[in-house]
């Protein structure tokens, strides 16, 4: 932090006030939002409960969320991997995908899901990652707009709750909450790519 101060003291006394100062500058606030990103495979290594967990609900990221498809791979490897699938007006139910290629079709909007003849998990789901639209430090979280997860999480809340986002997700002011809303534990930063 220190260093990046002193050298965009350094190129504004070289050169002024020009165009090239200001795209350093642009630049330099561009990348801000990287700044948030710790280890997030290491957090969510650390999520409590994650390495005794048998099942771990997730997500197949879209263009736009976080890109935790080295995480989704272990876990589909280690028979732990549960992903959703929206059936309904409001319905969503998860399933176990142990192989990526063979368990999952593209589905509405393009989402990769979870192929039909796969029956549906009913068992304990200590463990969610969850995606979203914003994400707030405090953990609160806004989705699309339909409940699918607030209705499915409130089946579990007993489960640790693990916000994944992009730092572009993050939103610098409070989100709307409404009583139905299910707050994360926590809030992991990711990358779109990797």
């Amino acid at each position: 932090m220190a260093a990046s101060i002193v050298i965009v003291i350094l190129v504004l006394l070289i050169f002024g006030s020009s165009p090239i100062v200001e795209m350093i500058l642009k630049m330099r606030r561009m990348k801000k939002g990287d700044d948030i990103i710790k280890e997030p495979w290491q957090e969510i290594h650390d999520i409590p409960g994650y390495h005794d967990a048998r099942n771990i609900a997730a997500f197949y990221p879209m263009k736009g969320e976080p890109n935790i498809m080295p995480i989704i791979e272990e876990l589909a490897t280690e028979g732990r991997l549960l992903l959703p699938k929206c059936e309904g007006e409001g319905i969503m139910h998860f399933y176990k995908i142990s192989n990526l290629k063979k368990d999952l079709v593209k589905g509405h909007y393009g989402i990769m899901e979870p192929r039909e003849g796969i029956e549906k998990f009913e068992g304990d789901i200590p463990v969610f990652l969850v995606p979203g639209v914003k994400f707030n430090w405090d953990g609160s979280r806004q989705g699309h707009g339909k409940g699918y997860y607030d209705r499915f999480l409130a089946k579990y809340p007993n489960a640790f709750k693990a916000g994944i986002m992009t730092p572009a997700q993050l939103s610098k002011e409070p989100l709307e909450q409404k009583e139905t809303d299910v707050k994360m534990h926590t809030v992991i930063a990711c990358r779109e790519k990797y």
